[in-house]
């Protein structure tokens, strides 16, 4: 009987963690309605997180989950499914501002301090919603920075001895950002300029190297042992970042 009550409370723990996760809809400016994977927790910081996946993104969700644990709630909501268009950079500029920022406005209607994240090319998303909140939105403090992984943010192809070219939101936004580039990708040479441009709009950005890894490196089929970790431990990384951003606000 009582390995029988043991394995009843483990099934019923491991029914709370898999259940944890609701899918919330959300009606949109436009007319459409996004579905949002949605991670509650009592803490009072929300994070939304533009993963652009169609529901796939496994390691994003395990994050979320670890996340929600802690106390920080998580948004998923997927964009990009949402008005059923392919994943490429023209792409997100087909998204309505108002759709984007109507999700950051439902996201801050439950009292908490909101945070935006994304990674590689849906950082150019992240920093379009956030371009689009501050036109929108210019007196609200809501909104109270952004995390973005190993952003992928030129415009076009970059050409050796040639200046990068950003797209247009880069340098468009106030709010604390946080960069994270991976120390063996090429990227990190150029990540000094990078961070520049993107605080010439009034934003204080911190940036780091994560040493041993390469960018999209809790998605590869290939992953090191530096990866493997970095990926298991990615919550404990957002959660270091949100505590620079929190800090860089005071």
């Amino acid at each position: 009987m009582f390995i029988k009550n043991i394995l009843l409370i483990i099934s019923l723990i491991l029914t709370g963690i898999t259940s944890a996760k609701e899918i919330r809809g959300i009606e949109l400016p436009s007319g459409e309605e996004v579905e949002i994977r949605v991670f509650p927790a009592k803490g009072n910081i929300l994070i939304i997180g533009f993963a652009c996946d169609n529901g796939k993104s496994k390691h994003e969700e395990a994050t979320s989950e670890s996340l929600a644990e802690d106390g920080i709630e998580v948004w998923m909501p997927d964009m990009l499914g949402t008005y059923m268009l392919p994943k490429s950079r023209s792409s997100y500029n087909e998204i309505p501002n108002e759709d984007l920022t109507h999700i950051i406005y439902e996201a801050i209607s439950t009292n908490k301090e909101v945070y935006i994240v994304a990674s590689g090319p849906d950082t150019q998303l992240l920093l379009k919603t956030a371009a689009h909140w501050k036109k929108e939105y210019p007196d609200y403090k809501d909104l109270k920075g952004a995390i973005l992984l190993f952003p992928r943010l030129n415009d076009g192809a970059p050409e050796p001895g040639v200046e990068p070219k950003y797209i247009e939101s880069v340098g468009s936004t106030t709010i604390p950002l946080m960069v994270l580039e991976g120390g063996r990708t090429p990227n990190r040479w150029g990540l000094n300029h990078l961070s520049a441009k993107l605080a010439s709009g009034g934003s204080r950005v911190i940036s780091k190297i994560v040493p041993d890894i390469r960018g999209y490196f809790f998605n590869r089929a290939d992953p090191n042992r530096t990866e493997d970790i970095v990926t298991s431990q990615l919550s404990g990384l957002i959660k270091v970042s949100l505590f620079y951003l929190q800090e860089s606000s005071k």
